[in-house]
């Protein structure tokens, strides 16, 4: 594939090249990308590149535009940022999942500046534009990065009680728990203990689902002092996202999980969710 890359560039045919990344692997892509950012010379004929590939709208061109977005973000940003949104949204699941990762890679390394227009694009009407908005958090999060944390945090909050599933299923178990618990537990565990206190299903839904994440297993002492409140809720979501995080952490360390359930199966108000976790163990 990559002999087929070069080919196509050495020649200018970048119509071609578009097409034949048709179903390529990203890392093609990218390599694509890349070839394209050095033959081009400028980032003016980058960005013009890029928007001529946006306007193409087949799957190779968006693709290859989404990994051309970070080389125009350093000509133009503003203009980088609209045909990014452009890929967000997009119809084909693949180029916003994509163009998702590219935010991810653009706020790693413009932080402040990204951060801001995150802010703006987390109140968007589309659901893969807040999406995104998830994902490049996660992607974003560094433990050796702790001044990230509380930004990061703080971006996520108003998204919590997001009621689409799209956006539901990245950020509690994988943003929230995957990412952030991984990379800042102590301060991720005392935004995660304050949000408990929340009456919204979706946002309990997030909180109890973060401890869903392998990261859990190193603070389950601490994550069982709030997954022992929310079983309390007779929400059948809430209820489901307890059972769940509790058979997922009772995998990591049945040694606290497996004795609070055994104890749970003796509350009539905590059996039901016992008994969906103990299926699991």
């Amino acid at each position: 594939m990559r002999d087929r890359i070069d080919r196509h560039i050495a020649r200018g045919r970048f119509d071609s090249l578009a097409r034949a990344l048709d179903g390529a692997k990203a890392r093609d892509v990218r390599y694509a990308a890349d070839r394209l950012v050095d033959a081009s010379g400028s980032g003016k004929a980058v960005l013009k590149r890029t928007r001529d590939l946006v306007t193409d709208g087949k799957q190779g061109a968006l693709h290859l535009a989404g990994q051309l977005i970070p080389a125009c973000y350093r000509h133009d940003a503003n203009a980088a940022m609209k045909l990014l949104l452009h890929l967000v949204g997009n119809a084909d699941w693949t180029v916003r999942d994509a163009a998702a990762e590219t935010c991810g890679r653009l706020l790693r390394g413009n932080f402040t500046p990204m951060l801001e227009t995150l802010h703006i694009w987390r109140t968007d009407a589309s659901p893969a534009v807040r999406r995104a908005v998830v994902v490049a958090a996660g992607r974003a999060a560094r433990s050796d990065r702790l001044e990230r944390a509380e930004p990061l945090l703080k971006l996520l909050e108003p998204l919590l009680a997001d009621e689409d599933d799209a956006v539901r299923r990245v950020l509690g178990p994988s943003t929230l728990g995957r990412s952030l618990l991984g990379c800042y537990p102590t301060i991720a565990f005392e935004y995660v203990l304050k949000w408990s206190t929340s009456y919204d299903p979706p946002v309990l839904w997030n909180v109890a689902m973060a401890f869903s994440a392998p990261p859990a297993a190193a603070i389950g002492r601490k994550a069982l002092i709030v997954l022992r409140k929310l079983s309390l809720d007779d929400r059948r979501s809430v209820r489901r996202a307890v059972s769940s995080a509790m058979w997922k952490l009772g995998r990591r360390c049945p040694e606290i999980v497996r004795p609070e359930l055994m104890r749970w199966l003796e509350d009539e108000r905590r059996v039901g969710v016992a008994r969906d976790a103990l299926r699991y163990l």
